[in-house]
């Protein structure tokens, strides 16, 4: 037994001996499966739609994947039960545990708070909380609470730091003016760069519908990688892409009725000669009407006359003879939205139409109006081609068509023909027209007088018309390429972009006739009257312009995770060519790189540089280099504040620090090009050779080979913070610029030899201010949730050089002001008999002063009041401070929002048919009325009179000089908008077809209050254009 169980032991040992190779094997297996396990998945939304791109991360290592184009994914992960964190923008985070499975499917929701906090940023997009730089973003929802006709209206008081003003209301105008933290140059329009989609155009006309986000970029940091270009701030234009989802449509419809926010306060004829005849009195000249006159003149105004008498004595109110109460505007918008794993669409259309308040008054037989109009007719589309899981090619496509139509007279956004000849011409010199007998028949002759020949309203009947046509094609290519298998998080963009815009203007005119009365006793003939001018018929002329825009880009990008460091890194080339007709291009072309690191989350730097170069300096001086650097601080994430989590969401410091350019120069609103060089021009028959005169050049600018670039370095120090479960939410910004080698005029060197010198670095500014944004949203039960928000801002700039002569008196300096700095003569009251008999009232040279006049101080003591008697007054004409205030309540299917808008520290200094008398022999307004009369006692007429003597025509010169009496303080506060909405129940809605609809109502500009006493709107320039609108809009939008 014992041999037995010797020899079983002995033949088992060469067993196991053939055996521990495989148990080791197994061993080792499993160590290695335990070290390296294959996990597979597939992620989806919760439609079941799989979902690409999406960020697969072993928690706590740098291992890491992305799901493929059919949002599949395999990962070797390190431990038998890895926790795989999820990530993807539009998408709620989590963390998923393997809990030893090999195959899993995870399902992500939309987090429509996150979509918010995706914020764009130049040349790409960043999370939130990574953000360094100062950046406000709005959403298409925030536009859309106040639909307008362009976008630029739109965005009125929703943005911090950023002012806007509209100073005409005309059908189709864009000529807001926007300003980011005020203003800090003086040598062009320091208007910002704005960006549609990575390229730079116009966005007032895009529809609201169309934009899913405008990111307003404000300091160094954000806009120095656009380097020449954003000095001025950037806006950054987003429009709306494709989904992975089913095809969703869009349909808004709304209809507006607008009217002016200010009325004419124009005097009837009655008071009109009464004032009329004061004025002439005062001045010494004969008088123009008789107190029967006058009499005639009252009963006319109280509608008493008729016949002959009527026309002797008129009362026109032109503006009720040209205007009408309100105007219709209308907007229609269509989008489809949707897509699949492979492809993504938008596609919207829009149809907008807009008159203006002008009645149609044209006598043309073909039905061609005087009332202006304006039209616009636009398609966007856009698409996403996933060509493999690494590969995606986008087009981008908009054309918009936009059609004019008006009178045969000058109108702009600066300046209205009709209006002015409103302003001008008096109620109580002709009727409109007569009615006389031509032969066997009848005639309407236009009145008219030797001074006043054109009648506006002749002008819009016989005067002819216009029709012009904007057509602009948009056209972007795109392709995006990832790289991982060069290296992991490497990627590249390559973009393309072609703009044509061809305007096409066909102009009628015709010459027409005015009347005046001359033999009264005969006034039913046509031989009774004086003709002015003569009738012509219809000539024809046209215009043509067009532009061309053509932008390169070319990106490379890096982002990647090594466990608790993130680094992103983007480098890129643009080339950007602009040509107006068949002019020379203008291009601009550079580098530029970003660099940004993250710590854990906790600790953000970020690098940024421009490498631009501009055709105005010459070679040596053409490029310039602007770099920023910024750096960030997420205390909320530091281990010490785990004690504040459950009232403190989030608390970031940043500070920024860098430069930016600026090569724009303008020279009575031109922009100039090759400042550098000598410019020469051609002059006629001025070179003789004996008797004969011969054209030839002259040098008209000479060279300065030194200029270059303006440059800006800015500051930045910014807080943001969100408290009680992110219920509030807020951001603080204190900043400072510093503008050098601002491009200027000289001022100290004389050009006695004829020759204007080309432009120098010769100015500086300062720039500083602060910037607060307050938001709080709450709910009350499940059926009540409201929000308040806040944003105000101050920014206060100072011209510190601008070449002004030493020699210059202290009180003339614009050194040491604001820019737009107004300045004129200062008043101090009304002149008074003691002023006169004292005989210490200096002589003014601007006319004979007489008591009731403005008394102006002598500021140079010289006994003269001229123009060396200038000096600062007021504020400037951009506004320091700028406030909003907004309040949302929602309750069950009902909603209502409202935003109040001010401004405050501003000037306003109006034209002069808005404020002064007689101008030109013309009109009289209702605040003339309380002008000192002399009728009164001088005790009366200082506790009293608000307006100073009347004078007639040229004779007021003395008093209608820019000074501090006429300058108005420009403050406002305005309720920009307020709405009503009702959102049909959804049960109602589906058995409509429709997934959602929802009515509103709202109004815009509707009570201004400021302290002008009605002279005309605040943001408004004068009464000679056509007016800022308030309007009344009901609308619906309906879902499919």
């Amino acid at each position: 037994m014992k041999n037995k169980r010797t020899k079983t032991k002995a033949s088992g040992s060469p067993l196991l001996l053939r055996l521990l190779p495989v148990v080791f094997l197994i061993f080792i297996g499993t160590n290695v499966w335990g070290q390296s396990k294959q996990v597979k998945g597939v992620v989806k939304d919760v439609t079941g739609e799989t979902v690409i791109g999406v960020s697969i991360v072993e928690k706590n290592t740098t291992n890491g994947t992305v799901t493929d184009f059919n949002g599949n994914f395999t990962l070797n992960v390190s431990s038998d039960n890895p926790v795989l964190q999820v990530s993807y923008i539009g998408f709620k985070s989590q963390e998923v545990s393997i809990k030893g499975r090999t195959s899993i499917t995870i399902i992500m929701e939309e987090d429509a708070a996150l979509l918010g906090e995706v914020v764009v940023v130049g040349y790409g997009a960043q999370k939130k909380e990574s953000v360094v730089g100062a950046i406000s973003q709005v959403t298409s929802k925030d536009l859309l609470q106040s639909p307008g006709g362009n976008v630029s209206q739109a965005i009125a008081g929703k943005i911090s730091g950023v002012v806007t003003s509209q100073t005409s209301g005309a059908p189709g105008a864009d000529d807001t003016q926007i300003y980011i933290r005020g203003r800090a140059t003086f040598a062009g329009d320091a208007q910002p760069l704005i960006l549609v989609d990575g390229i730079e155009r116009p966005f007032s006309q895009i529809a609201p519908d169309d934009i899913e986000t405008i990111s307003v970029l404000k300091d160094a940091s954000a806009t120095a990688v656009y380097g020449v270009r954003g000095a001025n701030g950037v806006m950054l234009i987003t429009t709306k892409r494709g989904k992975d989802q089913k095809p969703e449509v869009n349909l808004t419809a709304n209809w507006q009725i607008q009217s002016p926010t200010r009325k004419d306060t124009y005097l009837n004829s009655y008071q009109s000669v009464k004032l009329l005849e004061e004025a002439l009195s005062n001045d010494g000249l004969p008088s123009q009407f008789s107190a029967s006159d006058i009499e005639m003149y009252r009963k006319s105004s109280a509608g008493e006359l008729s016949g002959l008498d009527a026309m002797l004595y008129p009362n026109v109110d032109w503006y009720d003879q040209v205007l009408k109460k309100s105007a219709p505007a209308q907007r229609y918008n269509v989008s489809i939205r949707g897509g699949t794993k492979r492809m993504r669409y938008y596609a919207s259309g829009e149809f907008y139409d807009q008159s203006s308040l002008v009645r149609n008054l044209s006598n043309n037989i073909y039905n061609n109006s005087s009332n202006p109009k304006y039209r616009r007719y636009s398609f966007r589309a856009n698409t996403d081609f996933f060509l493999t899981k690494d590969l995606t090619f986008s087009v981008n496509f908009g054309t918009r068509f936009e059609e004019r139509k008006g009178s045969n007279t000058n109108e702009s956004n600066t300046y209205s023909e009709i209006f002015y000849e409103m302003n001008h011409t008096p109620g109580w010199l002709f009727p409109v027209s007569y009615t006389v007998q031509n032969g066997e028949t009848t005639k309407t002759l236009y009145g008219g007088s030797s001074q006043y020949q054109k009648n506006i309203v002749a002008a819009l009947a016989d005067g002819g018309y216009f029709r012009a046509v904007n057509t602009i094609n948009e056209t972007n290519f795109i392709v995006d390429y990832k790289m991982d298998w060069l290296t992991k998080g490497l990627s590249g963009k390559a973009m393309l972009s072609f703009d044509y815009e061809n305007y096409h203007r066909n102009l009628y005119s015709a010459g027409f006739a005015t009347y005046e009365l001359n033999d009264r006793d005969n006034y039913t003939s046509i031989d009774a009257y004086n003709q002015f001018n003569t009738d012509t018929k219809l000539s024809n002329s046209h215009t043509f312009e067009s532009i061309y825009k053509l932008y390169l880009e070319g990106q490379l990008n890096y982002a990647r995770t090594f466990g608790k460091h993130d680094v992103t890194a983007m480098m890129l080339y643009m080339q950007n060519d602009y040509r107006y007709k068949s002019d020379l291009a203008q291009r601009y072309q550079g580098l530029v790189g970003r660099v940004t690191y993250g710590y854990d989350g906790r600790y953000l730097a970020e690098f940024n540089a421009g490498y631009n170069g501009s055709e105005n300096f010459m070679r040596g001086k053409r490029f310039g280099f602007f770099p920023s650097f910024s750096l960030g601080w997420r205390i909320t994430e530091e281990e010490f504040m785990k004690n504040t989590q459950k009232w403190l969401d989030n608390l970031k410091i940043r500070a920024s620090y860098g430069q930016v350019g600026n090569d724009i120069y303008q020279v009575n609103g031109v922009r100039q090009r090759f400042l550098y060089e000598e410019k020469w021009s051609q002059v006629s028959n001025d070179y003789y050779f004996g008797t004969t005169g011969q054209s030839g050049i002259y040098e008209a600018q000479y060279p300065n080979y030194g200029v270059t670039w303006e440059r800006a370095h800015k500051y930045n120090l910014g807080l943001e913070f969100g408290l009680f479960k992110n219920r509030l939410n807020g951001n603080i910004d204190l900043f400072y610029e510093k503008r050098n080698d601002i491009l200027t005029e000289y001022l100290t060197r004389p050009q006695w030899v004829g020759v204007v010198m080309a432009a120098g670095n010769l100015g500086k500014t300062k720039n500083s201010g602060y910037e607060l944004e307050l938001k709080y949203a709450d709910r009350i039960g499940k059926d009540f949730s409201y929000s308040v928000g806040i944003t105000y801002s101050h920014a206060r700039n100072e011209i510190l050089d601008m070449d002004e002569p030493a020699s210059k008196t202290d009180y003339r300096k614009r050194e040491g002001h604001p820019i737009n700095q107004y300045f004129g003569l200062v008043s101090e009251g009304f002149v008074t008999q003691a002023d006169i008999d004292g005989g210490n009232l200096p002589v003014s040279t601007f006319g004979n002063v007489k008591v009731g006049d403005l008394k102006y101080r002598d500021m140079n003591k010289d006994g003269f009041i001229d123009e060396r008697d200038e000096t600062y007054i007021g504020n400037s004409d951009i506004p320091e401070n700028i406030y909003a205030f907004t309040l949302g309540l929602n309750w069950k299917n009902w909603g209502f929002n409202i935003m109040f808008q001010g401004v405050n520290h501003v000037s306003r200094y109006y034209d002069a048919e808005a404020m002064y008398a007689f101008v030109g022999g013309g009109k009289v307004k209702e605040h003339h009325l309380d002008r000192w009369d002399p009728s009164q006692s001088e005790a009366y007429n200082l506790a009293n009179a608000k307006y100073p003597l009347l004078h007639y025509d040229s004779y007021g010169d003395h008093n209608q000089r820019q000074n501090s009496f006429f300058l108005k303080n420009g403050a406002f506060v305005r309720l920009k908008n307020i709405e009503l909405s009702y959102s049909l129940p959804s049960a109602w809605a589906r058995k409509a077809g429709m997934s959602d609809c929802r009515l509103f109502f709202n109004g815009n500009n509707l009570i201004t209050w400021d302290d002008l006493d009605g002279l005309t709107d605040p943001e408004s320039n004068g009464s000679n254009r056509y007016p800022i609108m308030k309007t009344v809009n009901f609308g619906v939008n309906i879902k499919f």
